[in-house]
Order: structure tokens, then sequence, then C-alpha cells
């Protein structure tokens, strides 16, 4: 019965930064978008009202206006896997992007 479904949260996917979330987004034709820019800023896909921030400042502008509207829950550490190139270069290489396929 679906009216006794509870939402419990958000689950965050970025089909370009691994394979399972791609696989997620195409599963359900979520739009392929890019919301940070080469040089760290969120772009308008982001949300215009974050456009031309620092990844990282508008992480805190999220979770700032998550908690003043009572909607924020709290945050969960996670282990994180950057796949490096095969040649032992010094970057990380992006596991997928849109631009890509």
């Amino acid at each position: 019965d679906s009216a006794s479904l509870v939402p419990a949260g958000a689950v965050k996917v970025t089909p370009g930064h691994s394979s399972p979330d791609l696989a997620l987004a195409r599963a359900h034709g979520l739009p392929l978008l890019s919301v940070i820019g080469d040089d760290g800023t969120m772009c308008p896909p982001g949300g215009g009202w974050l456009q031309g921030v620092h990844r990282f400042v508008a992480r805190e502008k999220v979770v700032a206006a998550l908690a003043e509207r009572g909607l924020y829950r709290g945050a969960q550490d996670h282990a994180m896997t950057l796949p490096m190139c095969r040649y032992r270069c010094p970057h990380p290489v992006p596991s997928m992007s849109p631009s890509r396929d």
C-alpha cells in the first residue's frame, strides 16, 4: 500500500561519478547534468541560487538551508574510492561523464 510509505530521506545520485549511479540514472530516465564546473563552482543546473559558488561553500549553504527549514537530519561519513590512472599518474580518473557516453 503506497499510502503507508513514509519518506525516510534523500539519496544523492551523481551519474558522472560512478558506474552504479550512472546505471541508476539510466534505469530511471534521469537527465545527466553537470552541476560543478571545471573550476569547482556550481553551474546553473545545480540551482540558480548556487551558481558561481565554490562546491565546498555550496555544500555549507545547502546544509544551512535544510537546517533552516527543519529538514536537516545529520550527515554520515562514508568511504570514498577514487580510481587512479593505470600509469600511476598523480591524478584521480573521472569514472564517467555524460559527454563521453
